[in-house]
């Protein structure tokens, strides 16, 4: 009787051949997944500061209502909320629907005079003038949709 033992070559050569089908199939499925991956983060989330301005701030103006990063409506009288006349935030929802509106009493005999506006990254985007008459009072305000 006569055993035939294969070579070490073959039984490896073999064993390979199998594994690195598997191997193969593995890796690619590796590189599909890594690749669905840095897809979804090249997606991240883009920050855009949009700013409130009021030009000649001052005590007459009675309430301020405007629109926060989350896009709800916020109505204030507290003038600190804007100081220096100006309210930063950073948004990420697109598009954005900025808006502030003033409302002023003006118990003087002269007529007021301010300027809101919106920035988006610094770029002025929506200005405009509100006079109010000497004892009297003036609503207005300025919108714009970041996209």
């Amino acid at each position: 009787m006569h055993f035939r033992i294969p070579s070490i070559y073959k039984i490896i050569k073999k064993s390979f051949m199998k594994n690195s089908s598997i191997l193969s199939i593995c890796l690619i499925a590796l590189m599909s997944i890594v690749g669905i991956s840095c897809e979804k983060n090249s997606e991240e989330v883009r920050f855009t500061e949009v700013e409130y301005g009021i030009l000649n701030m001052d005590e007459f103006i009675s309430t301020i209502t405007y629109t926060d990063a989350s896009g709800n409506s916020i109505v204030t009288d507290d003038r600190g909320q804007f100081a220096n006349g100006s309210k930063k935030l950073s948004v990420s929802a697109r598009p954005f629907n900025a808006r502030i509106e003033i409302q002023i009493y003006n118990p003087t005999n002269a007529t007021k005079a301010y300027t809101m506006g919106i920035l988006v990254d610094g770029e002025p985007k929506a200005i405009k003038s509100v006079y109010c008459p000497p004892n009297g009072y003036a609503i207005d305000f300025v919108e714009f949709t970041v996209q």
